[in-house]
């Protein structure tokens, strides 16, 4: 069964914070025994946000692509979803582009983004996070960047924009939204977690949510197992979010997860939990990585700029 996978930090770990790639939680192996075929890299912004280095460090990761041992798609995807590990890019935090559209132009280029997080946790150009809570919207160049994603056929990622920007994507993006790791705020109240309106949102425009494995998104009074992925996979669908639910498992991006998903390779565990749940192959086949891979399809076929 195809397998993909919506986000990971690998590449900030290893270029960045200088982390052996065999010593990461995603690796070809671990892919490859789980059965992942497409897993997304992402560029991440850092923890200092515009104050730290966003644009150096994101050309310094890709460059730091090369020690994945993986092949990354940076031109158009196959007509089929690949059966062996392969990568794709995406950008979190938008502050790496430093307001320029030009910035954004280099890293399609170079790295042919398939979605942008336009926060982390600080303000930047674009817009706010969700840590902060402001109730003001996109910025002036948030929305001139969408307008621009919209030409690439780059899709908007809303995990960790707030609320108001998330509405501000919603009515002006011609691509759906998606939260490539996120989960259900009223099954664990934290700012990182959607809402059920914004939930319905993604689903009536045809978006995508990955589940975060992230112990402290799937529950606020304990760690958490792998019965709260399934409760919040459960609840996604409840909405009718069977076409657009998958997985964003946020590995080398967190310090906790359920002691049964904490690599790639945990992936069939966690299918197996589902089949057991009820769940039929063919919604199995969706949440696995169907719905994300026919998204990223779409929005390809979408884009005016290749």
């Amino acid at each position: 069964m195809f397998v993909a996978d919506a986000h990971c930090d690998t590449l900030y770990e290893i270029a960045i914070k200088g982390r052996r790639p065999g010593r990461c939680a995603v690796t070809p192996q671990r892919l490859k025994a789980g059965g992942v075929g497409l897993q997304t890299f992402a560029l991440f912004a850092g923890r200092q946000g515009p104050k730290g280095t966003p644009y150096a460090d994101g050309l310094a990761m890709l460059a730091g692509a090369s020690w994945l041992d993986a092949p990354m798609l940076t031109d158009m995807l196959p007509a089929q979803p690949p059966q062996s590990p392969m990568g794709i890019f995406s950008c979190e935090g938008g502050e790496m582009l430093e307001g320029s559209l030009e910035r954004l132009t280099e890293f399609q280029l170079a790295a042919r983004l398939r979605m942008i997080a336009l926060t982390w946790n600080f303000e930047n150009e674009i817009g706010h996070p969700a840590a902060q809570g402001p109730k003001q919207g996109l910025k002036p160049f948030g929305f001139k960047l969408l307008g621009a994603m919209d030409r690439y056929g780059i899709l908007p990622d809303v995990s960790h924009l707030n609320e108001a920007g998330f509405w501000d994507v919603c009515e002006r993006a011609a691509l759906p939204p998606i939260a490539s790791h996120s989960n259900c705020r009223w099954l664990c109240d934290v700012p990182r977690n959607l809402r059920k309106a914004q939930v319905k949102a993604i689903i009536d425009r045809g978006g995508f949510i990955g589940v975060n494995f992230y112990s402290g998104f799937l529950r606020s009074d304990g760690p958490a197992t792998l019965d709260d992925v399934v409760r919040h996979i459960d609840a996604l669908c409840a909405l009718g979010g069977e076409h657009v639910v998958g997985f964003g498992s946020d590995f080398d991006g967190i310090d906790s997860s359920p002691e049964s998903l904490s690599d790639p390779s945990c992936f069939p565990v966690l299918l197996d939990a589902l089949r057991n749940r009820g769940y039929s192959e063919q919604t199995l086949e969706n949440l696995a990585g169907m719905n994300l891979w026919n998204l990223l399809k779409r929005a390809e076929h979408e884009a005016e700029i290749i």
